[in-house]
Order: C-alpha cells, then sequence, then structure tokens
C-alpha cells in the first residue's frame, strides 16, 4: 500500500467522521425537541386542546349519563316497565320459576351437611370429654425445655378419644 493511498484512506475516514457529527448533532437537536413538551404543546395547540376536550366531554357524559339511568330507573313508570317484562318472561317460561334443585344437586349438599356436622359433633364431643375429665386448656405452642415424648402424648390424648 502505498502513501497516498493511505493518505487517501485517511482523508475518507476523517470526511465520513465530519458526516457522522453532523447527522449525530442534528438527531440530538430533533430528540431535544421532540421531548420539549411545552414545545409541542405550542407547536401543537390545537390538537392538544381537541383531545383534552374530547377527553373531558367523554367522562363528563359518561357521569351524566350513568346519572340520568339511575334516576330513570327508579322512577315509578321504569319499575312498572320492569314488572310487566318480569311477568312477561314468567308466563312464557314457567319452568325455569321457582325450579326444584336437581338430584345430583340434592345429592352433594346432603353429604356436605353429614360431614360437617359430624366435624361439629366429634369436636364437641372431644371438648365435653377434656371438660369433664378436668384437663386444663393446653398452650397454642409446647414450652421450650418440653420433651418431644410429653408433646406426643398430649397430641394423642386430645385428638384420640378414650
Amino acid at each position: 500500500m502505498t502513501r497516498d493511498t493511505v493518505h487517501e484512506l485517511g482523508s475518507e475516514v476523517a470526511h465520513v467522521r465530519d458526516d457522522l457529527d453532523v447527522l449525530l448533532g442534528e438527531l440530538d437537536r430533533r430528540r431535544h425537541e421532540a421531548l420539549d413538551v411545552p414545545l409541542q404543546l405550542r407547536r401543537h395547540a390545537l390538537g392538544a386542546g381537541l383531545t383534552v376536550l374530547a377527553f373531558t366531554l367523554a367522562v363528563a357524559g359518561s357521569v351524566g349519563l350513568t346519572t340520568w339511568r339511575r334516576r330513570r330507573r327508579t322512577q315509578l313508570r321504569a319499575r312498572a316497565g320492569r314488572l310487566s317484562q318480569a311477568i312477561a318472561r314468567m308466563t312464557e317460561h314457567p319452568e325455569r320459576v321457582a325450579t326444584e334443585p336437581t338430584i345430583p344437586t340434592k345429592i352433594v349438599t346432603a353429604a356436605v351437611s353429614a360431614v360437617a356436622a359430624a366435624l361439629v359433633k366429634k369436636l364437641l364431643e372431644r371438648g365435653v370429654t377434656a371438660l369433664a375429665n378436668g384437663q386444663p386448656d393446653r398452650p397454642a405452642t409446647p414450652p421450650v425445655n418440653a420433651d418431644r415424648a410429653q408433646v406426643g402424648r398430649g397430641l394423642q390424648c386430645f385428638f384420640h378419644t378414650a
């Protein structure tokens, strides 16, 4: 590679660096400009104002519509209308009014009630037995220096009836 070629490549690299510096400077200026909120609001005042107005009207309209519908639903005429609709539905489909529970539902309900009754009965029996034997209330946690065997016997006595 000759000196002229090296010199030519060096000047070309310097020229590309200068172009990149100009481009980066322009990108930096545009970034600052784009993120400058007051400047953007001044430039786009009409659009920003219309957007704020549209959001405000949407919120106010939603609140107003909700209030109007709530007041309307409480009026006697609206309540009478809903009652007439309910009566029409009852006459069209009387089988849907006051339906009886299905057989599987009855079976599951009875089983859950029986299990709950048995648990409550067992707990009450153990509590009465413990009171009759004069056993004092047990603390929630065993004493720090308690022997594991004593704790096990205490739990066994509490959970198993004689």
